[in-house]
């Protein structure tokens, strides 16, 4: 007979239990351990990224206040080392917009001060809207004028009117247009078709006046009022301003304008005229080494010679100056009209096609920039020269005896070719060649820079069946790739001037400073 007895399980059980219970609390707790870990990492990971992306935020705001923020010496400063920031840091990494690359990036890297381990990364490709990022620019193209057969653009091109083409034009970039297009076949379009981009939509919206850059002007002193002749001689500059004579001209180094702005306003009383002494007209040319803009309240005119060279009334030998009408393209091998002292362009202004960039490009090397800008229009000037006015207002050089028509005849001054290296910006007016449907065939504008006008004007005449020149000028008209990263000095800017978001990501951490 065998008798039951459970007296011996009890201990076994209750160690059981109490393992049971062990290891559920230490389970319990890894699992509450890592998850405040992961917590934590997680608001590591989270701060990181806001710390990332309040250094673009910085940069961003760097590059509104200066358009070129990326070319000093405070960019420098913030470039490829940690910035503090709340409880963490961020590093920037920037690239410059090129030629191939027409956008700033931007990587900002952020962490925080606990878990330097852990880092986020974004990538930002952005670019803001600008007139001189594109060789040509026009509120309006006019209603009926047409890109044709022998036309070339070497550059972006951009109107916030109608866009005309037909025929085989030849367009080397971008082409686009905030209006209507009317398109007939056989046009080249050696990059894209045009189009319409969101981000031009509605135009680059043109200022009203260019004012505020004599504001800049004020600060060096460099405002004058009427008539100016100004010549760019390399790394100075000769003003003559009014009717100062020829021996009281002054010469004013490039250094010492500060700010690199010149302005030229009207006087109170002053006549729509061309050659008025009271009138802000600039009559320009010569060869510039450094960087300028130089603004009129007026109009531009620009010469194929040195326009300050003119008689005043008491000289009484009517002989004209030396080089006034000039022959040819060029005097001494340097080309009439404005050209840069240290900075070279692609030979003949052309397009090439970049085996290794895979692009149509052109080249530019060099430090030097001017930018004209007109409240009206900027002209290269055809007929007269400034001289002392009469007592009609006629300047008295304005006008030759022609003996065999036995009548009075403008002088024409405008040469043969014209070289112009600038950005010209006509605020309310256009870029042409003054009386354009009369006087001799002439050869080429050729122009490295961009043209920005209110409504496009004529530089010359063509037979329609032919194509040839009867009158004026053919158009040699080129990008300065530069001006996608560098512009004139206080250039103006789109009213509507934002920053375009080309693209926006994160990267993974293994690329950070790749």
């Amino acid at each position: 007979m065998y008798i039951k007895d459970n007296r011996g399980i009890t201990l076994p059980v209750v160690l059981l239990a109490l393992m049971l219970l062990v290891v559920f609390g230490i389970t319990t707790l890894f699992m509450t351990s890592s998850q405040a870990k992961f917590n934590y990492r997680d608001d590591s990971s989270k701060k990181a990224l806001e710390y990332a992306e309040a250094g673009y935020n910085d940069y961003l705001w760097h590059l509104n206040d200066d358009v070129n923020f990326y070319s000093t010496e405070g960019h420098e400063k913030m470039i490829n080392t940690p910035i503090k920031y709340q409880e963490g840091y961020y590093m920037l990494e920037v690239s410059k917009p090129s030629d191939t690359d027409r956008f700033v990036t931007i990587k900002s890297t952020g962490w925080t001060n606990d878990n330097p381990d852990i880092k986020r990364t974004i990538v930002a490709k952005i670019r803001k809207k600008q007139f001189v990022h594109h060789v040509y620019v026009s509120n309006s193209d006019g209603k009926n004028i047409w890109w044709t057969t022998g036309d070339e653009s070497h550059g972006p091109y951009h109107t916030n009117g109608d866009l005309y083409i037909q025929k085989r034009p030849i367009f080397y970039d971008t082409v686009s247009y905030s209006g209507k297009l009317t398109l007939k076949p056989n046009p080249d379009f050696k990059v894209k078709e045009p189009k319409q981009p969101e981000f031009l939509k509605d135009g680059l919206k043109f200022p009203e006046s260019n004012s505020k850059l004599k504001e800049w002007a004020k600060k060096d002193n460099m405002v004058f009022y009427g008539r100016t002749c100004i010549y760019l001689d390399g790394d100075k500059i000769k003003i003559r301003n009014g009717n100062v004579k020829l021996d009281e001209i002054e010469v004013i180094p490039i250094s010492n304008i500060k700010n690199k702005v010149i302005y030229v306003d009207n006087k109170q009383n002053w006549k729509d005229s061309k050659f008025d002494l009271d009138a802000g007209n600039i009559f320009i040319s010569g060869k510039l080494k450094g960087q300028l803009t130089i603004a009129s309240a007026n109009n531009i005119y620009i010469t194929a010679t040195d326009p300050t060279y003119w008689y005043d009334e008491e000289d009484k030998n009517y002989k004209n100056p030396p080089e006034t009408y000039p022959k040819g393209s060029s005097k001494d091998g340097i080309p009439y009209g404005i050209t840069y002292s240290s900075t070279t362009f692609s030979p003949d202004n052309l397009s090439y096609w970049d085996k290794d960039k895979g692009i149509w490009t052109r080249d530019a090397k060099g430090d030097d920039m001017l930018g004209l800008i007109a409240q009206n229009d900027i002209m290269i000037l055809h007929y007269g020269w400034p001289r002392y006015m009469d007592g009609k207002g006629n300047p008295y050089w304005n006008y030759k005896w022609d003996n065999k028509k036995k009548k009075k005849q403008e002088y024409d001054v405008a040469p043969e070719n014209i070289t112009i290296h600038a950005a010209l910006f006509a605020v309310k007016g256009g870029f042409g060649y003054e009386d354009y449907k009369v006087g001799s065939k002439k050869g080429n504008i050729t122009l490295w820079g961009n043209i920005t006008q209110w409504e496009r004007k004529a530089v010359g005449t063509f037979d329609t069946n032919t194509g040839e020149t009867l009158t004026g000028y053919k158009k040699r008209y080129a990008h300065d790739p530069r001006m996608f990263y560098d512009y004139p000095p206080h250039i103006l800017e789109p009213i509507n001037v934002g920053w375009e978001i080309h693209d926006w990501k994160e990267v993974d951490e293994h690329l950070i400073g790749k």
